[in-house]
């Protein structure tokens, strides 16, 4: 049994359709890629919770504008609340943890990995900016001494450690 067969014609008229078709796919495509006439313009991102190393604080190019200013504290106000951060502050059985020195120099350990080392400067007797080995970090590295000093609260995570 034998097929009925399309005519040339019917074959090339498809062919221009389509042709056509897809040029006005990509001809919108390139329209809406124009993004109105301005060219697209990189804007600085800011991780919404602190991760690998690689950006840790510092890392991220912020206009100096937006860098957290610290308040003037006087140089015995600042050892006596460093002395109330500094030790072990562990969440889930110590594999999380938050290590302070008295001099503020200390270490954020999760599962074996150090996910951030630096100093926190006070900046009252509650709260503790964290900056990285540069001096430099960002709003969201801080921790806050709550609950009468028996906890800590790390504002980039939103978790609360306990003193070990």
């Amino acid at each position: 049994m034998r097929l009925p067969s399309v005519a040339p014609a019917v074959t090339r008229t498809i062919s221009i359709v389509l042709a056509v078709a897809a040029a006005g796919i990509l001809l919108v495509t390139a329209l809406a890629d124009r993004n109105g006439g301005r060219r697209p313009t990189a804007r600085p991102s800011r991780p919404s919770s602190p991760v690998a190393e690689s950006t840790m604080p510092g890392s991220i190019d912020l206009p100096p504008t937006a860098e957290p200013t610290t308040p003037h504290v006087r140089t015995a106000d600042a050892k006596t609340w460093l002395h109330a951060l500094a030790g072990k502050w562990s969440q889930d059985a110590g594999k999380d943890y938050f290590q302070f020195q008295p001099d503020g120099t200390g270490q954020w350990m999760a599962f074996g990995q150090k996910l951030w080392s630096g100093k926190a400067t006070p900046r009252d007797a509650t709260t503790f900016d964290l900056s990285d080995r540069t001096g430099q970090g960002a709003s969201y590295w801080r921790v806050e001494l709550v609950n009468g000093g028996k906890k800590l609260f790390f504002v980039g995570l939103q978790k609360t450690y306990r003193k070990a």
